[in-house]
């Protein structure tokens, strides 16, 4: 709070303070980035063919000239505009399409392209959006090298897992920062996206050191623009459905030959009709229900937005209204969103802008499925979902042939689960000029989150009956308040040398709480606990965490060939011991712009070449993934001997002690080594970009276990060592490019090679507790461990699994228990990348974006229990995929073991049987863009009307046997959501 209050005063303070009236003819301004907002320095200010002056550190000048002459501004990188002079104009410049003079938003600052001495990838909102998603980190996948976007569930509701050139931690987390409007924060709508600059190595991301091992994710949103008001109204409108892939279950007749051979085949009795009927009863053919149709259906999408942006001289706004509506493709579930976004500037003086941005945003979460995306693989087709009637059955008053007593569809009707969330964030920002060097810039930002859940399972429902229903509340609430004050210096050290330095400060605070409730005899229809005729349960949990940071940031160029950028960062964190809780983080990064040597410099072919080169290290503070299966609870106190409060003994409330506390718990640190180059061609037409990183995480967080005569688990501490090395290429072309025609593609790919170094006290291998891996030095960190499937014995039918002898000696095992554990692969992709494409013709244009995965493994867990060879013959079976066969007799050669009701020898226990190849292809999207000419927009008054089709995820090249192969970076498919294939058609108009 103190921080807070003391920015407001300054900000109070300047905005008192006004600058004295200038003389007439001199003629003073700023220069500004358009898109940025940043001060430009060095602009060139004339007046016909009159040099005037140029712009100084802060993007201010002072000029003699005519009142109301017009003054051209020019900058390298930047299109030349030309005003008409007056006091206290403020120019705009939009960047031009060259791409040194593009412009890279690093959060704290803006710098051109050409001086950017990191790894930092821009995607643009045109190249961000071809796809339509509920949020942004979805459409990220396969835009940028070293960038894996992983999907674990179609969800419309569900995040994807984002890992930036690898994983560096054991079971601490691995998610980026995300930065919005130069501080840090959550994603925003998608719809008020103007840019993502991805930040990779050290040089680029260590102004964030502590918060910037896992990479960093700067999102800009949009502003106004001197001029008319600008209107955009957009609405995208589509329908979504079920790409079953590979994937199909056995229909009832199917089924029942399978079961019907195994008997015939096993039974020699002279009864066996009679006895047939006992264990299959003929009558189960009455019915031949397709599952998979009554779980999943075709939802809608809709994607609306309303937004108003201008401005003058003195002050811009944007103004932005968005709705968002996705029908999930399994039945019952859904997301709507509604969100208000506003982002303005004034120019107070011409020393002083204030910036307010603020964002409301309500959604809606739907998920009354109840169980059927799992149900509808393992129903039998023999059970009918509806009855004689037409109304759903009630699995509990019929002769139900499934194992598990459940009719989703029946459940549909009256079990229900949703939350509500309402979320927003408020954004204070002043600058004020001190100086034609000194600068000084405060920004604060407060974010609120409160979320409601409801489940009630209703008494009419097996999973209510027992206790005549019952109801669960939940609730959280959730606030980060963050102050980012910098101090700015800039100067020409001579005609050729520049330099700008940066002190910062900042402090965030983040408070989260949590209340649960539930109840039991529940009277039909109530969803209030006050309906309830017994309490069940109450709990609920409060935490906090705190991040104070100071930074620092010098910038140097010769001759704006040769860049220097050093930086140093402390930071401290509440989640650490006593003896450690601040880090030291550092980078330093050069750049050479070969392209501006005289040997080069008139080149006709190349038009860019720059190399460049940075170490340095950044920290991580996260104790537990947010994707991973059980996230830590106590993430933010595991540095701190705690007592759990929830045990009682004979009736009185009692405390025992939980975790163990480590004064000397501190940060995880990666040390980073990036060498680059970009190369520009035949006046840019071609780009090509290429890095080659190593990134040692070092004294990593993690639960180290302890022996149980401690009474404890585990303790935290830093241990091991895992590595990370790689390249990655992009490559930017424009092939053709006619008055009338332009081709152009856009092509990543990135390799990443992952080990563990080491672990901890000489322990070589050790289970990871999140999953089906095992952590073994020398072995990538998502090593999958378990017994090895070696396949089908000819003569018997019986599985076999590989087996190491107690003398080293090797073979193979029919029994389960005996069989070795071992390493069987790896859940980590060799390469990664994606490809867009482009055509323009005229006042159309047609694109296609394609993704791709190759060389990882996917554990696709569902085949444990339908693809079980009769252990579970009470459930349904899948057909065997292309290629696949089932032993039946001696001889063959199959891929699957005889099928024995009951189970054969546990042949569908966890193996490397269910290890697939997760490499794939995907169509991610296709668009058809029609512009109305201009001769039609004249005469309706307006400045652009443009329509579109789309598709997205139309096909995909696989050899994996499920429906997606989409797998987040653990490599785990259960009972996933699948991805919705979507066809929408969208108009745009621009007044």
């Amino acid at each position: 709070m103190k921080h807070f209050i003391t920015m407001m005063a300054w900000v109070i303070c300047c905005c008192l303070y006004q600058p004295a009236t200038a003389q007439q003819q001199i003629i003073k301004g700023s220069v500004v980035s358009a898109s940025t907002g940043e001060a430009l320095i060095g602009v060139s200010v004339s007046e016909g063919h009159k040099a005037l002056g140029v712009t100084g550190t802060d993007g201010h000048f002072s000029v003699n000239a005519t009142p109301a002459a017009p003054l051209t501004f020019s900058f390298v990188g930047f299109n030349a505009v030309t005003l008409p002079a007056k006091a206290g104009m403020r120019v705009g410049l939009d960047a031009s399409t060259s791409s040194l003079g593009e412009l890279v938003v690093l959060g704290y600052n803006t710098k051109a392209a050409k001086s950017v001495t990191g790894s930092a990838t821009v995607v643009s909102e045109t190249k961000l959006k071809d796809v339509t998603a509920a949020s942004v980190d979805k459409m990220l996948q396969g835009k940028v090298a070293g960038v894996f976007v992983g999907n674990s569930s179609g969800d419309p509701n569900a995040a994807p897992s984002i890992r930036i050139r690898g994983v560096g931690t054991l079971t601490g987390g691995s998610d980026p920062l995300i930065v919005v409007d130069g501080v840090i924060g959550d994603y925003p709508n998608p719809s008020d996206v103007e840019s993502v600059t991805v930040l990779k190595d050290a040089a680029a991301t260590t102004l964030y050191g502590a918060r910037a091992a896992n990479g960093v994710l700067v999102i800009t949103t949009k502003r106004g623009k001197s001029g008319s008001a600008k209107v955009v109204a957009r609405v995208a409108e589509g329908a979504n459905s079920l790409s079953q892939g590979h994937f199909h279950l056995m229909n009832g007749p199917e089924y029942y030959a399978l079961q019907k051979a195994y008997y015939q085949s096993t039974y020699t009795g002279n009864d066996f009709d009679s006895y047939l009927e006992t264990v299959l009863p003929g009558d189960a053919l009455k019915h031949n229900t397709n599952w998979l149709k009554e779980a999943y259906g075709t939802g809608n999408t809709t994607d609306a937005q309303l937004s108003i942006s201008g401005g003058a001289d003195k002050g811009h706004y944007y103004l932005s209204g968005n709705y968002y509506s996705e029908d999930g493709i399994l039945k019952q579930t859904g997301l709507k969103r509604g969100s208000v976004r506003l982002n303005s500037d004034y120019q107070v003086s011409k020393k002083f802008v204030v910036t307010f941005n603020t964002a409301l945003r309500y959604s809606k979460s739907t998920n009354n499925s109840n169980g059927s995306g799992y149900q509808s693989y393992l129903n039998l087709p023999w059970d009918a979902a509806y009855g004689a009637d037409g109304k759903p059955v009630d699995p509990r008053t019929v002769n139900w042939y499934g194992r598990d007593v459940t009719n989703f569809v029946y459940d549909q009707q009256y079990n229900r689960y949703g939350y509500k969330t309402f979320d927003g964030d408020i954004l204070l920002k002043g600058e004020y000029t001190i100086s034609d060097h000194w600068s000084l810039s405060s920004t604060n930002r407060v974010t609120g989150d409160y979320l409601r859940a409801q489940t009630i399972y209703d008494a009419r429902t097996a999973a209510g009956a027992d206790v005549n229903g019952q109801l669960e509340d939940y609730s959280e609430f959730q606030y980060s308040y963050l102050t980012s004050n910098l101090l700015k210096y800039r100067t020409r050290l001579s005609s050729n040398q520049d330099l700008d330095l940066l002190l910062g400060e900042e402090y965030q605070n983040n408070y989260f709480e949590s209340t649960d409730a539930s109840g039991t005899g529940i009277a039909q229809g109530i969803s209030i606990l006050d309906g309830t005729s017994a309490a069940l349960g109450v709990g609920g949990t409060k935490n906090s965490s705190a991040f104070i940071s100071y930074f620092f940031q010098a910038n140097w160029n010769l001759d704006q060939r040769y860049f220097l950028t050093g930086s140093f960062r402390r930071d401290g964190s509440s989640r650490f011991g006593s003896a450690h809780p601040y880090g030291n983080f550092y980078a330093i990064g050069g750049a050479w712009l070969l392209s501006e040597e005289a040997f080069l410099k008139h080149s006709h072919t190349i038009s860019k070449l720059k190399l460049r080169a940075s170490f340095g290290t950044t920290g991580n503070a996260d104790f537990s993934d947010s994707h991973a299966p059980s996230p830590d609870p106590n993430a933010n106190y595991k540095a701190y001997g705690k007592y759990n409060v929830t045990g009682s003994y004979d009736g009185v409330p009692g405390l025992y002690p939980s975790v163990v506390d480590n004064p000397d718990l501190t940060w995880e640190k990666a040390y980073t080594t990036n060498v680059g180059l970009d190369l520009g061609l035949v006046h840019d037409r071609v780009n090509i970009t290429v890095d080659v990183y190593n990134k040692e995480n070092k004294d990593l967080l993690f639960n180290v276990p302890l022996p149980g005569t401690t009474g404890f688990a585990s303790i935290a501490r830093n241990v091991g060592d895992v590595n990370n090395k790689g390249v990655e290429l992009g490559i930017s072309s424009v092939n053709i490019q006619t008055r009338d025609f332009q081709w152009t593609t856009d092509f990543n790919i990135s390799y990443n090679k992952n080990k563990i170094t080491s672990l901890y006290n000489g322990v070589t291998e050790i289970n990871d507790p999140q999953g089906r891996f095992r952590f073994i030095t020398g072995s990538d960190i998502r090593t999958f461990y378990m017994r090895k499937w070696m396949g089908v014995d000819p003569a018997t039918g019986d599985p076999l699994w590989a087996i190491t002898n107690q003398d080293g000696t090797k073979g193979t095992t029919n029994s389960y228990n005996s069989a070795t554990q071992m390493a069987v692969g790896s859940g980590t992709p060799k390469f990664t990348g994606g490809f867009r494409t482009t055509f323009n013709y005229k006042n159309f244009d047609l694109g296609a974006f394609l993704v791709f995965v190759q060389g990882n493994k996917v554990y696709n867990g569902n085949r444990e229990l339908f693809d079980n060879d009769g252990a579970y013959n009470r459930y349904n079976m899948m057909e065997l995929y292309k290629g696949w066969s089932r032993w039946e007799h001696a001889g063959d050669h199959a891929t699957h073991p005889k099928y024995v009701v009951g189970g054969n020898k546990n042949s569908q226990k966890t193996s490397s049987r269910f290890l697939e190849d997760g490499s794939y292809l995907r169509l991610r999207n296709v668009s058809l863009g029609y512009n109305f000419p201009s001769t039609v927009l004249q005469r309706l008054k307006v400045e652009n009307i443009r329509l579109s089709l789309s598709g997205e995820n139309l096909w995909t090249l696989t050899h994996f046997s499920g429906i997606d192969p989409d797998a987040d970076s653990r490599g785990d498919i259960g009972t996933k959501y699948p991805f919705a294939r979507k066809l929408l058609v969208g108009l745009q108009i621009n007044f």
